[in-house]
């Protein structure tokens, strides 16, 4: 079976990867110059540090399977390194706390109230699955947690995991986010960190494996129309108004939610842990690039710094952006002198998964024979992360090659 793969993200690499293994003739066209999609690596512009910076941090958890499945795949299992979980939070005075999935840390968080402690434990112990509000904020709240505990607890793990706070977030998708990571077992709360930069690690690797196995990788190619493939059948792994346009139907009533990265190296250590959150900042996480790609500057550190579901940010323009988010850091970790900045911007990183979203979310079935459609947008059964992209080009080669043996048997 000849098969076209429209898009060359994480959904399109997996899905051909997929078919590829099982023996078929692939093509994947993408129309940036690059694989990987929403995982990039900035191109390298003079003065910049090594390694280039990332369109963002992606963080993976323990609980990706697929997406650990993958990296093994492209051989790059070895590119991430596993930490349990140990989250640093800094608050407004510069005072770290920890939280662990373990009772006797969450207890000590000194972030808030011991009273508030009590109560997310208690809420953790008795956790289940059935959501009763619309918002995952209004869920915690009818379990017993204040507003002081979804901003400083709650929303450090849930609006990085969900791109979007507590308050945005639908009740669901927090629910699933809570159950899956940090209940899920001793390692799916694990931190998968990459130690190469993104680029490398996804769309080089990949194309690499798939060129090994026999498929061919179009980059630069724009598929202005399904009718001009030469294939058997098509997998369509674009974003959600590509997809529209390519399969001639309404886009789905998604919203987007953005994600901003700002990059800066400073004369001095600020950040004395891998990386860490900032209670009441636009910076929301920051982390030391340089510490976890194995390549420190001679002078000073290189740090990212994520805000993820911050509208407001990506707003903002140049100068401004940068000394925003400096100064944040400097206000909260001490004075340091900043050599270099970039700015890295993701307006449709992902989409919103707002109460009712859930229900715009299309499958892989597209009504069409041999056309299928893939995308962390599309229905995984998981927020629009790395491994619900894979899953759904993963699910999406599935559903064709139960075609072709349904088609075989008859």
């Amino acid at each position: 079976m000849k098969v076209a793969v429209v898009g060359g993200g994480l959904a399109g690499l997996a899905a051909a990867l997929e078919l590829v293994d099982t023996g078929h003739e692939v093509t994947v066209f993408e129309a940036r110059p690059t694989l990987g999609g929403a995982v990039q690596t900035l191109p390298h512009r003079e003065g910049d540090p090594e390694p280039p910076p990332d369109n963002g941090q992606h963080i993976a958890l323990g609980c990706f399977t697929e997406y650990g499945r993958f990296l093994n795949r492209i051989g790059e299992a070895g590119s991430v390194k596993r930490l349990r979980l140990a989250l640093p939070v800094i608050d407004e005075r510069g005072r770290f706390e920890t939280i662990k999935p373990a009772v006797s840390w969450l207890l000590h968080y000194g972030h808030v109230p011991l009273a508030d402690r009590l109560r997310i434990v208690r809420a953790l112990a008795r956790w289940g699955d059935d959501a009763h509000e619309a918002t995952f904020a209004d869920e915690l709240r009818a379990r017993g947690q204040s507003d002081v505990a979804i901003e400083r607890f709650w929303d450090v793990f849930i609006r990085p995991a969900l791109n979007l706070p507590a308050e945005s977030a639908s009740a669901e998708a927090g629910i699933f986010t809570v159950r899956t990571a940090l209940l899920g077992g001793r390692r799916a709360s694990d931190l998968l960190l990459p130690r190469r930069p993104l680029g490398a690690m996804h769309g080089d690797a990949a194309g690499r494996a798939l060129g090994q196995a026999g498929a061919s990788v179009r980059t630069g190619v724009r598929v202005e129309s399904l009718d001009e493939l030469d294939a058997d059948a098509v997998v369509v792994a674009v974003p959600r108004q590509e997809s529209a346009r390519l399969l001639g139907e309404p886009e789905p009533e998604l919203e987007d939610s953005p994600i901003v990265s700002v990059h800066l190296l400073f004369d001095r250590e600020l950040l004395p842990r891998p990386l860490a959150a900032l209670l009441r900042s636009p910076a929301h996480w920051v982390f030391d690039r340089g510490r976890l790609t194995r390549h420190e500057p001679r002078r000073g550190q290189y740090l990212t710094v994520v805000s993820s579901g911050a509208p407001e940010l990506e707003a903002l323009r140049g100068r401004e952006l940068v000394d925003l988010i400096a100064g944040a850091l400097t206000d909260r970790l001490g004075a340091a002198e900043l050599l270099w900045s970039r700015v890295s911007r993701e307006p449709a990183a992902t989409i919103a998964v707002r109460p009712g979203s859930e229900a715009e979310r299309p499958g892989s079935a597209t009504g069409r024979a041999g056309v299928v459609r893939a995308g962390a947008w599309t229905a995984t059964g998981w927020p629009p992360t790395m491994e619900s992209a894979i899953r759904s080009g993963c699910t999406a080669a599935r559903r064709l090659l139960a075609e072709v043996g349904t088609k075989a048997a008859a």
